[in-house]
């Protein structure tokens, strides 16, 4: 019994010594990778700029490595840049080699950029290491009173053809109003609007007409004031036009039946320019309760109704740009209503017509019949009265005989 109590206090006092080591060597490991890590510093790039290319809303930063690079050039240098993303809340983070960097941003509002520089190969042991962040601030000359912005502003790309953008008027003095410039990229510069809406006089408006946009192209517009006028609070906007489409209405919607007495509806693709594989579409109903309801969103221009649930019913289609072909859009005006009762009255008067039909022949035929029958009877009666007076002058020869 000692022997077994003796065993088992030497197996763990040899368990308590290894774990000691085994905490030891993992310690000292780590302390020494931290060390070499610590000692290596890095410092920010230097002689960050940046530019504004005047294409109302891409700006060019430029930097130069910083100067302890001269001792480093063993090891690889990337750079770090953060900016908040245009018409969002969230922040996008971009690693490059280059120390050129373009984006768009919104020139409404004060540019905030963020720039560090990473390193890593034999001068850091293969470890990463990054230096602290710089902030640079691109400060956009603000003029003009905040009321004199334009709100609500709106742009449709109708049928995938022609651009149209609508905006309300600001607080604008009597020399004031409003022109609106914009730029894509493939344009040597950026261009005026030429076809004004307006609204007592002032700018509300502008019909791009003729004009072609690049599809998934950002399209960059500045809605600021007339040069030599009043100044007025610029409002900067940047899109791509296929999130902004509006389809044409969808054409012939059509029922038919099927032999399981299904209700099958049937239409085509709007006109327009955009693919039909890049639509969807809404199929609504409404019954008795005169409310519509949505019964299906799908990608064919197809759909079947049971005649259970039909009974009564007017259905509609409208259409817009599916997921696939844009983040957003206007879903299209409603086509013209397809009723069910009006289908089935049409059916049943197309059934009564036949019918009418078929009596009104057998009638005819009748009549023929009826006419033909009693001209037969007028002529076997005549002859039976002119063999009835030949008997009659056989028995009397004197009898005048005229048939």
């Amino acid at each position: 019994m000692w022997d077994l109590s003796h065993a088992s206090v030497c197996n763990n006092r040899k368990r308590v010594a290894f774990q000691w080591i085994s905490k030891f060597v993992i310690y000292s490991t780590i302390y020494v990778q931290c060390s070499s890590t610590v000692q290596m510093t890095v410092d920010p790039p230097s002689n960050v700029q940046i530019k504004d290319l005047g294409n109302l809303g891409i700006l060019e930063i430029m930097w130069q490595p910083p100067a302890s690079m001269n001792n480093t050039s063993k090891c690889t240098a990337r750079y770090e840049l953060t900016h908040q993303v245009v018409n969002e809340e969230r922040w996008k983070s971009v690693r490059t080699k280059y120390q050129t960097y373009k984006e768009a941003f919104d020139l409404g509002k004060n540019v905030v950029i963020k720039i560090r520089t990473y390193l890593k190969g034999p001068c850091t042991e293969e470890n990463e290491v990054w230096s602290e962040w710089v902030e640079i601030r691109y400060p956009v000359p603000l003029q003009g009173t905040p009321e004199s912005k334009v709100t609500n502003f709106k742009c449709i790309n109708d049928k995938y053809e022609t651009l149209k953008c609508e905006w309300n008027a600001g607080a604008l003095g009597n020399k004031s109003n409003y022109e609106l410039q914009y730029w894509q990229e493939g344009m040597s510069q950026k261009k005026t609007c030429t076809h004004y809406m307006t609204l007592n006089e002032i700018n509300t408006g502008c019909d791009f007409g003729s004009e072609e946009f690049e599809l998934f192209s950002d399209l960059f517009i500045c809605i600021t004031g007339n040069p030599g006028m009043n100044l007025i609070r610029s409002s900067y906007f940047i899109f791509q036009l296929q999130n902004i489409g509006k389809p044409g209405i969808p054409e012939n919607l059509t029922a038919s039946m099927t032999p399981s007495d299904d209700l099958v509806l049937d239409w085509k693709e709007p006109k327009g320019k955009i693919p039909a594989h890049c639509l969807q579409y809404e199929i609504q109903f409404k019954d008795q309760i005169n409310i519509w309801q949505t019964v299906a969103q799908q990608r064919e221009n197809t759909y079947s109704f049971k005649r259970s649930t039909t009974s009564n019913t007017c259905v509609r289609v409208r259409g817009k740009a599916n997921k696939y072909c844009s983040d957003d859009g206007y879903w299209s005006e409603w086509s013209s209503e397809m009723c069910w009762k009006e289908l089935t009255t049409y059916l049943e008067l197309k059934w009564l017509y036949c019918v009418v039909a078929v009596i009104i022949i057998l009638t005819g035929l009748c009549i023929a019949t009826s006419m033909y029958t009693v001209r037969k009877r007028r002529q076997w009666s005549k002859k039976l009265q002119c063999k009835a007076k030949e008997l009659v002058y056989e028995i009397d020869p004197g009898h005048n005989i005229k048939c």
